[in-house]
């Protein structure tokens, strides 16, 4: 099935449209929003399977059940079934635990429901929801089919706690469950839950094969901050373009500690999070906060790591450590190249290198500008690995430049990177009229997202604003 058919389909079932698959409890009151404000008795949402629905199938071997079902705490780092490694559980948070068929009577319906990738992109994917802090039930039902969930994949549940000033409709539990052991570049159709209440179900299609050269596209936005009704408007306009995964380039939020500010994104970014998997960096208003790495499923250590897309390699790292700036010419900067280095030493190098961090070291802004300490602790290593493009935000425009090499930002015709600020996804937007530079290409200060598609020669960047117009009138186009 194609990217957009997928896409479609999900859009379909989460709606409601494809009549059948809910199996409700509701009395017909009205039903709690993807935001989880419930109010009375629990009703579920639209489109959840509910209870004993006929799309839950558990009659295979071992009733479907991947693995061993486990019970009791997780420990500091927990192993999910099938998976090449473990998963940290984040710093400041305690009590995960197993998921369990236990559920509340609040809002025992997933909410906040959005995936990713900690493991291979080909063969695996993670997600993450929320629901009421005593629903425990913590699965993930699969299939090749949306009517057919055969599947069945556990995780684990935590407490996420919440800031004094937080206000939440309720107490929350969050849940995270990674599936491995798929088949690269296949749609599958999910709901997360228990079989005592399964959610909606979703459409998401895995990474291609190693090294593959089929082409792709994925889509580059960042800094929503508190501005969600914009990010809203924007997550809209990117689902148009059915690209096969986000690279979000920071802030997410204002303050991310905040878990009501955690609420309100997820409910903005709507179920399109559930089947277009996002990739985060993190941002300096994400402030290494438990809750962002506790609701975020990456690889590696998460504030820094790199994964691969066919012939694309992606490394993100973070320029907002809590160690300061010594951390970016020390722990960061080694990893970076020790990476890259890695890439460029397989079999199949990667054709295209694309890195990405939060604060630009090329930027028009005329408030803040260009971050010398990230250009200079960075710039060098993404020059001698010869990374193709560099995407950040923090400064709130889009802005993409000529070819530039060096640190004085000298334009050249070959060899040079790209450096590409996509940090207009709804914060408050920067002047309208840049700082003149003569390596920019274009600028704009409103809200607006870059498309990227990538084919076996070439990569190609175009800047949209919100209404689907082009931002270069020529797109970029980088061949080898």
């Amino acid at each position: 099935m194609s990217r957009l058919l997928s896409l479609a389909a999900a859009a379909l079932l989460t709606s409601g449209v494809a009549g059948g698959f809910a199996c409700s409890r509701s009395s017909g009151a009205p039903a709690p929003d993807d935001a989880g404000e419930a109010s009375g008795p629990f009703t579920g949402r639209p489109g959840d399977l509910g209870a004993n629905s006929s799309v839950i199938d558990h009659s295979g071997p071992n009733g479907g059940v991947v693995g061993t079902i486990q019970t009791g705490a997780a420990g500091d780092a927990w192993q999910p079934v099938g998976c090449p490694g473990t998963v940290p559980v984040a710093t400041g948070i305690t009590g995960a635990t197993w998921g369990q068929e236990v559920y509340g009577t609040t809002d025992e319906s997933p909410h906040a429901v959005h995936a990713s990738f900690r493991f291979d992109t080909g063969t695996s994917f993670a997600v993450v929801w929320e629901t009421d802090a005593d629903t425990q039930a913590t699965w993930v039902a699969y299939g090749d089919s949306a009517t057919h969930l055969d599947h069945f994949v556990q995780g684990v549940d935590f407490v996420v706690p919440p800031q004094p000033l937080d206000v939440l409709p309720y107490p929350m539990l969050a849940h995270e469950v990674h599936v491995c052991g798929l088949q690269p570049g296949h749609t599958y159709y999910y709901a997360v839950g228990g079989d005592g209440w399964y959610g909606n179900v979703y459409a998401l299609t895995t990474g291609p094969a190693d090294a593959s050269t089929e082409g792709f596209r994925f889509i580059v936005m960042g800094d929503s901050n508190a501005f969600y009704n914009l990010y809203a408007n924007l997550q809209v306009a990117a689902g148009t373009y059915a690209p096969m995964f986000t690279l979000f380039t920071g802030d997410l939020v204002h303050e991310g500690e905040m878990v009501e500010e955690w609420e309100s994104w997820f409910s903005a970014g709507g179920s399109l999070l559930a089947t277009i998997p996002t990739m985060t960096a993190h941002g300096n208003h994400e402030d290494m906060a438990a809750a962002y790495f506790a609701l975020w499923a990456l690889p590696g250590v998460e504030e820094i790591y790199s994964f691969d897309w066919g012939n694309v390699h992606f490394v993100v790292l973070n320029d907002s450590p809590t160690q300061g700036d010594s951390d970016l010419t020390g722990r960061q900067a080694e990893f970076l190249d020790a990476d890259l280095t890695a890439a460029e030493a397989r079999p199949v190098p990667p054709t295209w290198v694309v890195s990405s961090h939060h604060r630009p070291m090329f930027s028009s802004d005329p408030s803040e500008g260009s971050n010398l300490t990230v250009r200079a602790a960075w710039q060098p290593i993404l020059e001698k690995h010869h990374v193709d493009v560099d995407f950040n935000g923090h400064s709130h425009h889009y802005e993409s430049t000529l070819p530039i090499l060096g640190q004085d930002g000298g334009i050249v015709d070959e060899g040079g990177i790209r450096y590409i600020t996509s940090g207009a996804a709804g914060a408050a937007f920067d002047a309208p009229t840049p700082t003149a530079n003569p390596w920019t290409n274009v600028y704009y200060a409103g809200l607006a997202l870059a498309v990227v598609d990538v084919t076996p020669h070439t990569l190609k960047i175009q800047g949209r604003r919100v209404d689907g117009t082009a931002i270069e009138m020529t797109p970029i186009v980088l061949t080898k």
